[in-house]
């Protein structure tokens, strides 16, 4: 790990002094720009709450712009989602989500999801199966227009949230699945969300874990047998990467903890989730499980961190 401290506080509680623990160069483009200003993506752990956070100047309109400029590789589909394997572990993802969900809350035919980031609609179907009306806000237009034809109903606003034609207290059911931590203000915008959210509704995110990406960074870059687990898992990295840097926020369990309750949500149930099949993955899955259960809930090895909160 490096050890340069750095003065730019926490996006999440405002601490300073932290250590810069991760870097990497260039950063990744997306249409030959790079997603921070910089082109290097270096990271912060906070000392207080965790939370990593970027080592950049960038800006809200810096990835606004940039958003503005995506072409998806596809027409119908990104490249992620045409890798079929991928797209088949994402959707039972997707579906564990909604069933974690109707838990706390049994759909009624008729009742209103708003997904945040609805990408190609994919969850937005699986909640139309127990009778819930998809409706979405999604910054590329392609997808928006796909997940708008794939449900067949509802409305798909292409755009900042701030401009939705929602009415308020129309949701019942309100999702941002690995979408806040893109955003430079996450806290902003989940305030906003919190508008739409019906009086006795329920918010589900998953953003990516801080605890699991510290660990891939040490895995594939700083322990001895780093450079052979290139080469043997290479599938684990983007690019040859070993960070996601496009990432703005990437989350401990108190940190976002934190996030959810500064926006006015209350918790109801936090946990981890993300682990692929197979048995390395059952192996890290049961790994994570008991780093859970020993830190008292504090520790969170897997790629994602599920929430689900009520309106408080």
């Amino acid at each position: 790990m490096l050890h340069k401290m750095s003065t730019r506080p926490c996006t999440m509680c405002g601490t300073g002094g932290n250590p810069i623990v991760a870097s990497e160069r260039p950063c990744r483009c997306w249409n030959n720009k790079p997603w921070m200003p910089e082109d290097h993506y270096t990271l912060i752990c906070c000392k207080k709450c965790g939370n990593l956070y970027v080592d950049s100047d960038v800006t809200e309109e810096y990835l606004d712009n940039l958003m503005a400029e995506v072409v998806p590789e596809f027409s119908e589909k990104t490249a992620y989602e045409r890798n079929e394997e991928m797209e088949f572990v994402r959707n039972r993802e997707l579906e564990m989500n909604w069933n974690m969900m109707t838990k706390f809350r049994k759909p009624l035919r008729g009742e209103k999801l708003l997904d945040f980031g609805s990408a190609w609609g994919a969850f937005g179907n699986i909640a139309k199966r127990d009778g819930i009306i998809p409706n979405g806000v999604e910054l590329q237009l392609v997808a928006a227009r796909s997940s708008l034809k794939l449900w067949g109903e509802g409305i798909v606003h292409c755009g900042p949230i701030e401009n939705a034609p929602f009415k308020k207290n129309e949701f019942q059911y309100i999702t941002a699945f690995e979408t806040l931590e893109h955003l430079f203000n996450p806290i902003r915008v989940l305030r906003e969300l919190k508008t739409f959210l019906s009086k006795d509704g329920i918010l589900a995110i998953s953003v990516p874990s801080a605890d699991y990406f510290i660990f891939k960074y040490w895995f594939y870059r700083k322990q001895p047998a780093g450079a052979l687990m290139r080469k043997i898992l290479p599938g684990n990295m983007l690019e040859g990467m070993a960070l996601i840097h496009n990432h703005i926020n990437t989350f401990s369990i108190k940190s976002a903890s934190l996030m959810i309750e500064k926006s006015g949500f209350r918790i109801i149930h936090i946990g981890s989730i993300g682990w692929r099949g197979g048995r390395i993955g059952k192996i890290c899955e049961n790994i994570g499980g008991l780093l859970w259960s020993t830190s008292r809930h504090h520790i969170a090895f897997a790629p994602s961190i599920l929430i689900i909160a009520d309106n408080g």
